[in-house]
């Protein structure tokens, strides 16, 4: 992998990973349209790992509320949010380590990153349209963290949007646009870091057999980009135009069928 390719898939990784139209997915048909065979989910979750220093930079403050409310020096509200994301990640872990292996076989699937699209697509387009939200963050109950953790847990799949699909649920178990947006990105970081552990002989492999400086330049370039997709995201959430992004994930799927034929 060069170092223009590194670049490309970290722009990709760091742009799609918040706005939703599943950055999995995108990096599936990156990688098919620049054949590169390798480094495959290893090189993913480095760039996953980029974006997750975005949510920490981006939700600091958040963070640091629920790090005092775990010190016994925050408010309540804060303390129940972060056990509410500790429960979240119950059904991803489940599904994350339990179905590991045919998991990562769907990311040399092209046809299904499409499939997937479409129905982030789907998804976003009716959330808009018969979601009605007015929960606030501290509003999440334990019910909302399981469906939306679970949610996450499948959202694995390549071209189904994690950031569209979280959010899209959290409007439709009625909870406000940026508190969804809010406790999704928070939900993530868990989730992150399990990608991590789950593959880090991969990714120690592959760092020292000569591909270190292209991990290192797709981390920072998809944490970079990540940091800026988080603010558009927020924006187009406080306008309600989700229906954008439907039609942006349905003409991809169309153009990833195109390139299988």
């Amino acid at each position: 992998m060069s170092f223009i390719d590194a670049i490309i898939l970290g722009l990709v990784q760091g742009l799609t990973e918040f706005l939703p139209v599943s950055s999995s997915g995108h990096l599936v048909i990156g990688q098919h349209l620049l054949k590169l065979s390798g480094p495959g989910l290893a090189f993913d979750v480095i760039l996953h790992l980029g974006t997750l220093v975005s949510v920490l930079i981006y939700f600091r403050k958040d963070l640091l509320e629920l790090l005092q409310a775990f010190t016994g020096n925050g408010e309540g509200p804060w303390r129940r949010v972060g056990l509410l994301i500790l429960l979240g990640t119950v059904p991803t872990a489940f599904i994350g380590v339990l179905f590991k292996d045919p998991l990562e076989a769907m990311f040399s699937s092209v046809r299904l990153v499409a499939i997937m699209l479409c129905v982030t697509g789907l998804v976003l387009f009716l959330a808009e349209r018969i979601g009605r939200s007015h929960r606030p963050l501290f509003g999440i109950q334990r019910v909302d963290a399981l469906v939306i953790g679970f949610v996450q847990g499948v959202s694995i799949i390549p071209g189904l949007s994690r950031s569209g699909s979280t959010i899209a649920t959290g409007l439709l178990l009625g909870i406000e646009a940026e508190a969804a947006a809010r406790f999704s990105f928070l939900l993530s970081i868990p989730a992150i870091l399990g990608a991590v552990v789950l593959q880090s002989g991969n990714i120690l492999g592959q760092t020292t057999n000569g591909s270190a400086g292209a991990f290192a330049t797709g981390f920072v370039t998809a944490a970079v980009s990540g940091w800026w997709a988080i603010g558009i995201l927020l924006k187009v959430l406080k306008w309600k135009r989700l229906t954008f992004f439907s039609v942006y994930c349905w003409l991809v799927a169309a153009a990833a069928f195109w390139t299988t034929v």
